[in-house]
């Protein structure tokens, strides 16, 4: 990093070096390799295109909270993938991914995750995916750090975020270092307004954003088979759990319309343009959430989000068969 750190950022070091040193105590092994599904939907789980639109539409209509929610609405806003909890999926301060390996981890198909919080919380839905599909499944993710070869604030503060440019560059050396038979990658698009220039990343794609998924958009290209990018998802007015415990008798006041759910609706096509030209298959997940022309907070029992952007396990596990059947095809490709 070369000089001092800010004021801020230290300030920072001092309210998470409790939880560092919690992560740091985890035992290695438990990192290492794990089995991350728990119970409820399994590998066994179906869910059919036509069947999630219904359930979508129903969600919209859905009126009055049902009973037995999950996750419950007073813990919601906790309802994380394991990857966060186990330290696996890194927070503020560290700047090295741990080797956590998930699936099978003797397969001779590598999938990797790299990305953000908005990547991780796909994890659920992948590892469901790996345990079926026989996959060794690796996480690199990291709180507020986007995959976009970029200088970033600490969410959107005025704080510099050199632990996130230093971990990018490290997990890139790891990633490379696997040559991977597919690498998901995903961010969350809202951290696009506080990109500036990283020093070395070529230039004319129209922005610093953009110029620096390229940058990392090409180097993923080059050190694995195939490379998958998922679009962000719906981004809500309100964080869910307060919303819904709010109106438990009109939860409809807390869905978007499907156009206001998208963040930055402009960079996002975008974003997509550029994954078409750099030869990177994309996902537009948005219909896993909205119906046609509304997006809600509540289907069947789940409570989709615990905050106002950011899914729940217990959705990322149901929706996983459908995202299986958008990165099978590509999986089983032969052509990079």
């Amino acid at each position: 990093m070369g000089g001092a750190l800010s004021r801020g950022w230290c300030c920072w070091l001092v309210l998470l070096a409790a939880t560092v040193a919690w992560v740091a105590r985890l035992p290695l092994a438990a990192l290492a390799t794990a089995s991350a599904a728990p119970p409820g939907f399994t590998a066994a789980h179906t869910l059919t295109p036509a069947r999630l639109a219904a359930d979508l539409a129903a969600g919209v209509r859905t009126t009055v909270a049902p009973p037995h929610l999950d996750p419950p609405l007073n813990t919601a806003a906790l309802s994380k993938p394991v990857i966060v909890d186990n330290g696996c999926s890194l927070q503020y301060v560290a700047v090295s991914s741990k080797p956590c390996i998930y699936g099978d981890p003797s397969s001779r198909v590598s999938v990797v995750l790299f990305g953000d919080s908005h990547a991780a919380a796909w994890f659920p839905a992948l590892d469901v995916i790996s345990t079926q599909q026989h996959w060794r499944l690796i996480d690199f993710t990291k709180a507020g750090c986007p995959p976009a070869e970029v200088n970033i604030n600490f969410f959107r503060g005025n704080v510099p975020y050199p632990a996130c440019t230093a971990w990018r560059h490290n997990a890139k050396r790891q990633i490379a270092a696997l040559h991977p038979t597919v690498v998901i990658v995903s961010w969350a698009r809202f951290l696009e307004p506080e990109a500036r220039e990283e020093q070395g990343v070529p230039t004319g794609h129209g922005s610093a954003w953009l110029n620096g998924l390229a940058d990392t958009f090409g180097f993923l290209h080059r050190v694995a088979r195939h490379v998958i990018f998922i679009s962000d998802v719906p981004t809500l007015r309100y964080p869910a759990p307060a919303c819904v415990s709010a109106h438990e008798a009109d939860v409809y006041h807390c869905t978007v319309s499907r156009s206001e759910s998208v963040a930055l609706p402009t960079v996002k096509l975008e974003e997509l343009q550029l994954a078409k030209r750099e030869h990177i298959t994309s996902i537009d997940p948005i219909p896993w959430f909205c119906d046609p022309t509304r997006c809600p907070v509540i289907v069947r029992n789940i409570l989709l989000y615990r905050d106002n952007s950011h899914m729940v396990p217990a959705w990322s596990r149901f929706i996983a068969p459908v995202l299986a059947d958008s990165i099978l095809p590509v999986v089983a490709s032969r052509s990079p």
